[in-house]
């Protein structure tokens, strides 16, 4: 049987029963307790319009609020509210054969955004200083075990990564490889040999086969070989005042660091581990899918303060369902809700890569971009 009373008195909690209707014809309640008359307000669908106007702002990059009527002012005004919303994820119990793991700076400032995603959706990520061993620790530590890392050349990742699964296997990605070494031998080097293993470096990542690893490594190795005294050239140190000599450094020593990197990461399996089993050799799941449209978003949303563009970072990080259940949630009077994503597609794809099923839902709301579907079974 339904209940005769739904609402309850905000004074005092007693049941509240219909009171005829007021001069604009809406539905009046009395409480037979406290005598307290009032019009109950159903503020959920406004929110939802609010709260669906905000996302369409915070992840397009064109000006929205100039294709509304509505100024600025009015705008910023009635989405204050949705700044406060704190995005979770809950990553436990989501299984992944690979994860990739790296972090992204805010320009300006000594601040950085740790993240860790598989190849469908993000699974965590954490706000941090800088790159540290303790923060990819904590980073890593509720999710489940894959089997394999991708990551770039930091320690930390790695150091933390071997900590927290003891059989993880991990693949350097071959494309922060490629610059690493640029960035120590330079494309302007005077030096002919350097240009050579620069250029020999380079077309690591075109390497897809067994027999094409052999071929490189075959060659690196040759190379190595061929100009060994020129990589291991020592000059002397001299003591100007006394002549002697007091002691010797590597004449090119940025060389010698690269032949010793490309050395270690191949007696450690890390450079083609990928092979062997069915991952990438690189990160561009994060670098081009996620890395670069939250950069896109801050040069679209220049100007907002830190604390914001933070917020804005954390909304658009992990799928922006997330932000909208959570907001649903503190309509109901929570503060945060945790959730699973729930889609299987890059946030930030365009319509093209998007299933029809979910490009024909974008087209009837009116979203672009990032928006996905539960956001809008919400709103409906």
């Amino acid at each position: 049987m339904k209940k005769a009373y739904t609402y309850k008195c905000k004074i005092c909690g007693f049941p509240l029963v219909k009171a005829g209707k007021n001069d604009t014809g809406k539905q009046r309640y009395k409480c037979n307790k406290c005598n307290k008359r009032s019009v109950m307000k159903n503020d959920s669908k406004k929110k939802q319009n609010e709260l669906k106007l905000f996302v369409k702002w915070l992840i397009d990059s064109t000006k929205i609020v100039d294709k509304i009527d509505m100024s600025r002012s009015t705008f910023n005004r009635k989405t204050r509210w949705c700044w406060e919303i704190v995005p979770k994820i809950k990553s436990e119990g989501i299984p992944s054969d690979f994860i990739f793991a790296d972090a992204t700076y805010l320009s300006g400032i000594n601040m950085c955004l740790l993240i860790a995603r598989n190849d469908k959706y993000v699974l965590n990520f954490k706000w941090a200083k800088k790159e540290t061993y303790e923060d990819y620790l904590e980073l890593f530590k509720p999710l489940d075990e894959p089997q394999f890392l991708i990551c770039d050349g930091h320690k930390s990742i790695s150091k933390a990564a071997k900590k927290t699964w003891k059989n993880i296997g991990i693949q350097r990605c071959l494309v922060h490889v490629v610059h690493d070494v640029e960035r120590r031998l330079g494309k302007k080097s005077h030096s002919e040999i350097n240009h050579i293993f620069r250029r020999h470096i380079a077309k690591i990542t075109k390497v897809d086969t067994a027999r094409k690893m052999k071929y490189w490594l075959n060659k690196f190795e040759r190379l190595c070989t061929e100009h060994k005294n020129y990589i291991e050239e020592e000059t002397l140190r001299i003591d100007p005042d006394t002549g002697e000599v007091i002691g010797s450094f590597r004449t090119h020593q940025k060389l010698f660091s690269v032949r010793n990197m490309i050395n270690k990461l191949q007696k450690k399996n890390m450079l083609f581990l990928f092979l062997g089993h069915s991952i990438p050799n690189n990160s561009n799941y994060l670098e081009g899918g996620i890395n670069s449209p939250l950069k896109n978003l801050k040069r679209c949303h220049r100007g907002i303060s830190l604390e914001h563009e933070k917020r804005m970072w954390e909304c658009c990080e992990p799928p922006p369902s997330i932000a909208i259940i959570t907001a649903m949630a503190r309509m109901k009077g929570e503060n945060t809700a945790i959730i699973i994503p729930p889609i299987t597609f890059c946030p930030f794809s365009s319509e093209a890569n998007v299933t029809p099923i979910f490009a024909n839902t974008f087209a009837a709301a009116g979203i672009t971009g990032a928006a996905i579907y539960i956001f809008l079974s919400f709103l409906q």
